[in-house]
């Protein structure tokens, strides 16, 4: 059995873009929840920054994070946040100190 994944993905809006960086990912929320091996997908916004965003994620399985990468919503949202961020999000994937 494979270890699941977890993923930590920091974003930065462009100034006066973080409500359209914030629409456009709450958008396909539940599209990627339902996606095979999906097991969290959560987006929030920094508190005092309405341009900064971080994304928690797990994934069942490397595969299910590769599928879900290689999705037309992926994709599209991508090309998406292209116009309104910033700078490529920073991605972070966890490894557990403490297993449970």
């Amino acid at each position: 059995m494979s270890e699941s994944i977890e993923v930590v993905a920091t974003f930065q809006a462009k100034p006066g873009q973080g409500d359209r960086l914030a629409e456009a990912v709450t958008s396909v929320l539940e599209t990627v929840r339902a996606e095979d091996g999906c097991l969290r997908y959560d987006f929030y916004r920094v508190r005092r920054d309405d341009e900064a965003f971080v994304m928690l994620e797990e994934w069942a399985s490397k595969d299910a994070l590769k599928a879900h990468g290689e999705t037309e919503t992926f994709q599209s949202l991508m090309k998406q946040l292209g116009d309104v961020v910033a700078e490529p999000p920073v991605i972070r994937f966890l490894a557990p100190l403490d297993p449970a």
